[in-house]
């Protein structure tokens, strides 16, 4: 965990799994760290728990914290640290802030996206004046996915898909606009 420090990021339901001992945090306490120094935390802890996920959060949080020979070397490390926790049978889930522009797409910082398997794609947007949450799965690798933009909500159960936001064009371009319900007559019937 990169930037939520406590009390912010121990909710009642954290804190429980915490002390059961299903859930560990690791937290660096510290600037200028190189990502193999890092590594090597999360190897252990893994190690120690025989953990199956590790949740890193976030990837622009972690940038942020390197020293600058770190930031200069972030993708190759970034990738032995993947390589490291896929040796241990690790699934890594990654959360990282992008610029989000309407003007184009981009699916990850520091041009990291090749490293990953899947990336889901949050973004907020406007529509008849409200701000809604949307997802879509932008990769897959290997699998077929849906690629229907969704709308969802965060409860006390997780996430929660909606609607499939499919009567609106032009949602990631930030001008939605809704499609006509209009018949189309083809020639000849």
């Amino acid at each position: 965990m990169f930037e939520q420090r406590p009390p912010r990021l121990r909710s009642p339901a954290l804190e429980k799994l915490i002390h059961s001992g299903s859930v560990s945090v690791v937290e660096t306490g510290s600037t200028c760290l190189e990502v193999d120094e890092i590594a090597q935390l999360i190897v252990l802890e893994v190690e120690r728990m025989n953990a199956t996920r590790v949740v890193i959060d976030s990837l622009s949080g972690l940038e942020m914290l390197l020293s600058a020979t770190g930031r200069a070397r972030f993708r190759p490390s970034l990738a032995r640290l993947l390589e490291a926790m896929a040796s241990l049978g690790v699934t890594v889930v990654m959360t990282a802030e992008i610029e989000d522009r309407h003007s184009f797409l981009p699916l990850s910082p520091e041009r990291t996206a090749f490293l990953a398997d899947g990336i889901l794609l949050q973004r907020y947007v406007e529509v008849g004046s409200r701000l809604l949450r949307m997802l879509v799965v932008a990769k897959l690798r290997g699998s077929w996915h849906s690629n229907e933009l969704r709308q969802y909500h965060i409860d006390d159960d997780g996430v929660q898909l909606e609607e499939a936001l499919g009567s609106y064009d032009g949602l990631l371009g930030g001008r939605p606009n809704q499609r006509s319900h209009a018949l189309s007559v083809v020639a000849g019937s």
